[in-house]
């Protein structure tokens, strides 16, 4: 998953940049030439929508989502460990469902070939549906492995603690 996500977080900066540079273009067209680029506001939705969803799964691998410590920092560690891994069963289960959902959106989307409504260039929706998915997918498929990963630290700890320690004669 390490490469995936750095693979995912670098398309998100990429994105990122071509959103900045399509708005200077989009800022300099206006005012050298009067005219806007056609499509160039949906473009951007677009990438915007790309850079958030790839960015889900490596936020999620360096545990930079947003968490209220304010209560959890109080706890006894065992407590703590028990309440973070009910948290990553419903995020499991809800990113599950909605990573479902967006991919029988996603194949909607592709088979009426959807395009933005409105522009006079005809944006297509589907690869930013697309993009959603995969990156649910992978938002999905990381918060298995940070399940995992708490669950095998606990298990290691509690191995540790149970076992007696050997005594020595001197």
């Amino acid at each position: 998953m390490k490469i995936v996500n750095k693979m995912f977080g670098s398309a998100g900066g990429i994105l990122i940049g071509a959103m900045m540079l399509l708005v200077v273009a989009e800022v300099s067209n206006r005012l050298f030439w009067g005219s806007s680029i056609e499509g160039a506001i949906e473009i951007e939705g677009i990438f915007l929508a790309l850079a958030i969803f790839l960015g889900f799964s490596p936020c999620e691998e360096e545990k930079k989502h947003v968490r209220v410590e304010l209560v959890a920092a109080r706890l006894p560690k065992k407590f703590k460990t028990f309440l973070d891994i009910i948290v990553y069963i419903t995020a499991v289960g809800v990113v599950a469902v909605i990573t479902w959902q967006v991919g029988l959106d996603m194949i909607s989307s592709w088979s009426i070939r959807e395009t933005l409504p409105g522009a006079k260039v005809q944006v297509p929706v589907y690869p930013a549906k697309a993009a959603a998915f995969i990156g649910y997918f992978a938002f999905f498929i990381q918060l298995m492995v940070s399940l995992a990963s708490i669950i095998r630290t606990q298990r290691r700890s509690e191995s540790q603690t149970m076992r007696p320690s050997k005594k020595r004669n001197l």
